[in-house]
């Protein structure tokens, strides 16, 4: 019988409910210090393109989003034409 600590049993339903990582926990607290300017003109992101274009190249855009669906809708929205299939 599986319990809500028992963590050799694994689910994947949904990415809204799961718990998160202690170390993006962390990161998110840190990142809670202080003011940033408006989303996109803030210090993390320009942060997580300067990583992305490390790692694949110049000329590429991150886009981060909330969570998996979130990325799907950017990723489908970015790959069809606006009112076509």
């Amino acid at each position: 019988m599986s319990t809500l600590h028992d963590t050799a049993v694994r689910g994947f339903a949904s990415d809204n409910y799961s718990g998160i990582h202690p170390e993006v926990l962390a990161a998110i607290a840190a990142a809670n210090e202080g003011h940033q300017i408006a989303y996109g003109e803030d210090a993390y992101t320009e942060r997580l393109q300067q990583i992305f274009a490390q790692h694949f190249g110049e000329g590429v855009q991150a886009f981060p989003v909330f969570n998996g669906t979130g990325a799907n809708v950017t990723a489908l929205q970015s790959m069809l034409p606006r009112w076509g299939p």
